[in-house]
């Protein structure tokens, strides 16, 4: 509890106080932010049921914010359609070390709002409605727009951490792949759902989980990751450490990686 809560704060500030003094350092920061990042991540695994915490959850409990998404659709969509259309996403690993994994057939391209915590202003002024409501929720540490290109398969893998939840708002669902499609779903662990327009999805993607989408068409969503719901201590230093993420050279190397394409790619 309070250690992680120290370590926490600790390694925010440093971060913070560091950030502009050079590669070097912040290389070193980011160790040390990542160690503590294994550890805080053990424990909120433990504290929310290690193996047997809650796979799916109720958008209830997520209010207002769920609220925003979904009465705010029918413009997100418009602004992803208009962003679709003049700009051409990168595949996710292009932008994103590590996700060839995840997209060896480079069928999933993506759109970054924000990313670990640093908005990016480049592609926020390109869909304002959709930048103006993740910038009201600072609990919202990730957002993007995210597309699947079937057929896909997005192979069985985890989350890097657990202080985090994940959020689908369906933005474009193929008709033969609409609410309780056999042909597409997510599934977590045991559970699995389909994805309805307009209608948000919230689970744990720090479990393992897996996407199967067995159509010619095209799905797209907003992504987000959002604060996990914790015990007030808990609470407050995955704040912290989440507000202070945006620091490290990989969130950098991101932020650059995405200017390039979208510079790039917009006609």
């Amino acid at each position: 509890g309070c250690s992680f809560l120290f370590l926490a704060i600790f390694a925010g500030l440093l971060a913070g106080i560091i950030s502009n003094y050079g590669e070097e350092v912040a290389a070193a920061v980011e160790k040390q932010a990542f160690s503590i990042w294994l550890q805080f991540n053990d424990h909120i695994k433990e504290i929310s049921g290690n193996e047997d915490r809650q796979r799916f959850f109720d958008k209830q409990d997520f209010m207002p914010l769920i609220k925003d998404l979904e009465e705010n659709v029918d413009a997100i969509i418009s602004e992803y359609e208009y962003v679709a259309k003049n700009v051409e996403f990168p595949q996710f690993q292009e932008v994103v070390p590590g996700q060839d994994v995840l997209n060896y057939e480079n069928r999933w391209s993506v759109f970054q709002l924000r990313v670990y915590g640093r908005d990016l202003s480049f592609n926020q002024d390109l869909c304002p409605v959709t930048a103006s409501l993740v910038k009201k929720y600072p609990q919202i540490s990730y957002a993007m727009f995210s597309i699947l290109r079937g057929p896909k398969h997005i192979p069985p893998h985890e989350g890097l951490y657990s202080g985090v939840l994940r959020i689908h708002l369906p933005l474009k669902v193929p008709d033969d792949c609409g609410f309780g499609s056999e042909r597409c779903y997510i599934r977590v662990k045991n559970e699995t759902r389909t994805w309805e327009t307009g209608k948000c999805l919230v689970f744990d993607d720090s479990l393992e989980h897996e996407v199967h989408f067995q159509s010619s068409g095209e799905r797209a969503i907003l992504f987000l990751d959002i604060s996990r719901p914790m015990p007030w201590l808990e609470d407050l230093g995955n704040r912290i450490f989440l507000s202070y993420i945006k620091y490290i050279p990989l969130v950098a190397q991101i932020e650059a990686k995405a200017k390039f394409y979208t510079k790039m790619g917009h006609m």
